[in-house]
C-alpha cells in the first residue's frame, strides 16, 4: 500500500513537473511570441510614426514661421510708421531752420553789402598811401643800390689790375703741379700694370702648378716621373747604373729568372709561328694564282671566249687594289680579258647593262660592314681591303681578341690607308 502510494505520488510530482514545465514553456513562448509581435508591429507602425512625426514638426515649423513672419511685419509696420513721424517731425524742423537760414542770409547780405561799401572805400584809400610810400622807398632803396653798385665795381676793377699777374703766375703753378702729378700717377700705372701683371701671371702659375703637380696625387707622379726621365736624359751614366742595379737585382731572383727566359722563349715561338704562317700563307697564293693562270689560259685557247666575268678575289678586294706578288710581271702571261663594255659576241652592252656594271663596281668598293663608305683601310698582315676608316676605328676600340679580319677572321695587327 505504502509502495502504490510512493509510486502514486511521485507519479504526481512528475506530473506537477511536467506541468510547471509546460507553463515555463508557455510563458516564454508567450512572452517571446509578443515580443516579437511587438517588434514586428513597431517595425510596420514606424514609417507612419516617423511621418506623423514629420508631419507634427512640419507644423510647427509652419506656425512657428508664420508667428515669427507677423511678429515680423507687425515690427516693421511699427518702425515704418514710426520713421514716417520721425521723418515729418525732421521735415517741419528743416523747414523751420530753412526759413531762419534765409532770414539770415537777407540780413548778411544787406550788412555785407553796406560792409564792404565802407571797407571798399577804407582800403582804397589806405592802398593809395601804401603805394606813395613803395614808390618812395623804393627810389631810395634803388639809388642806394646803384651807388653800391658802382662802389663795387670800381673796387673789384682795381684788385683786378693789382691781382691778375699775380692770379696768372699762381695758376700756371697751379696747372704745371696738376700736369706733373698727372705725369707721374699716369707713369707709375703705366711702369706698374705690367709688373702686376707678371706678378699676378706667376703666381696664378705656381698655383696652378702646386695644385695640379703636388696637390693632386696623378700631378705628383707626373712630377716625379718627368723629374726621373729629366735626369735619366741627362745623366745617361747614372741611367746606365740604375739598370744595372736593377737587373742585378732582378737576377737576384730565381723564380724571376726563369720567368724572364720563359718570356723570351714565348716571345720566339710566336715569332717563329708567325714567319712559318706567313711562309705557308705565301706557298698557298703562290699555287692558286698558278691555277687560276693556267686555267684562264686553257679557256682562251680553247674557244677564244673567256667565260664569265672575273670576280673579285674572295679577300673583298678589289680587282685593281690587288699586292703586287700577285698581278703578273709581263703583259705576256696576263690572261686575255674582255673589255667590260663589250658582251661575248663583241658587240657593245647596252645601256641597261654598263649601268648595271657600274652598280656592281661601286658596291663592291663599299665597306663589308656598313655597306655605305668606301673601303680605304687595309688590314696586316691578311692585307683584306674591306674596311673603312670609321668601321677600322670601331672595330680597333673592341678587346684585342675580337680585333679579327671580318674575312679571315686572322688577328689584325695593323693597318694601312689606301687611297682609290
Amino acid at each position: 500500500m505504502g509502495l502504490v502510494n510512493f509510486v502514486i505520488s511521485t507519479v504526481g510530482k512528475c506530473l506537477d513537473v511536467a506541468a510547471l514545465l509546460l507553463d515555463l514553456n508557455f510563458l516564454i513562448v508567450h512572452t517571446v511570441v509578443r515580443t516579437l509581435l511587438t517588434i514586428i508591429a513597431f517595425i510596420t507602425n514606424l514609417p507612419t510614426l516617423i511621418l506623423n512625426l514629420l508631419l507634427h514638426v512640419g507644423d510647427l515649423t509652419l506656425f512657428s514661421a508664420m508667428y515669427m513672419a507677423e511678429t515680423t511685419s507687425n515690427l516693421a509696420h511699427w518702425t515704418l510708421s514710426m520713421l514716417g513721424s520721425l521723418a515729418l517731425a525732421l521735415e517741419g524742423l528743416l523747414e523751420s531752420l530753412k526759413m531762419v537760414g534765409y532770414l539770415s542770409m537777407h540780413v548778411l547780405l544787406r550788412g555785407k553789402d553796406h560792409l564792404c561799401r565802407g571797407l571798399v572805400s577804407v582800403l582804397e584809400g589806405c592802398g593809395i598811401a601804401v603805394s606813395l610810400v613803395v614808390y618812395f622807398t623804393n627810389t631810395v632803396v634803388n639809388f642806394a643800390l646803384i651807388a653800391t653798385q658802382n662802389v663795387y665795381l670800381a673796387a673789384v676793377g682795381v684788385w683786378q689790375t693789382v691781382s691778375s699777374p699775380l692770379q696768372k703766375v699762381l695758376e700756371f703753378a697751379l696747372t704745371f703741379f696738376t700736369f706733373l702729378y698727372s705725369s707721374l700717377v699716369g707713369t707709375s700705372a703705366f711702369l706698374w700694370s705690367p709688373c702686376k701683371l707678371l706678378l699676378d701671371f706667376i703666381a696664378s702659375l705656381v698655383q696652378m702648378f702646386i695644385s695640379i703637380f703636388i696637390l693632386n696625387i696623378y700631378g705628383l707622379l707626373l712630377t716625379v716621373t718627368i723629374a726621373l726621365l729629366t735626369t735619366a736624359y741627362l745623366n745617361p751614366r747614372l741611367s746606365r747604373q740604375a739598370a744595372v742595379h736593377i737587373l742585378v737585382y732582378v737576377n737576384s731572383f730565381p723564380a724571376l729568372r726563369r720567368l724572364y727566359r720563359r718570356l723570351q722563349q714565348l716571345y720566339l715561338l710566336e715569332r717563329r709561328f708567325w714567319l712559318q704562317l706567313s711562309h705557308h700563307r705565301s706557298l698557298l697564293g703562290l699555287v692558286l694564282r698558278t691555277a687560276l693562270q693556267r686555267d684562264n689560259a686553257n679557256r682562251v685557247r680553247g674557244d677564244g671566249d673567256t667565260g664569265e666575268e672575273r670576280r673579285d678575289p674572295p679577300d673583298g678586294r678589289d680587282r685593281l687594289q690587288q699586292e703586287p706578288g700577285d698581278l703578273p710581271s709581263c703583259s705576256a702571261d696576263r690572261p686575255l680579258k674582255m673589255s667590260p663594255s663589250l658582251g661575248k659576241d663583241g658587240k657593245p652592252l647596252p645601256a641597261e647593262s654598263l649601268l648595271t656594271l657600274l652598280k656592281e663596281q661601286e658596291e663592291r668598293k663599299k665597306c663589308v660592314i656598313c655597306q655605305d663608305c668606301i673601303k680605304t683601310v687595309v688590314l696586316l698582315p691578311c692585307r683584306h681591303l674591306c674596311l673603312c676608316r670609321d668601321c677600322t676605328n670601331i672595330l680597333l676600340r673592341q678587346p684585342i681578341y675580337q680585333q679579327n679580319c671580318p674575312l679571315c677572321r686572322h688577328m689584325i695587327l695593323n693597318t694601312m690607308d689606301v687611297y682609290l
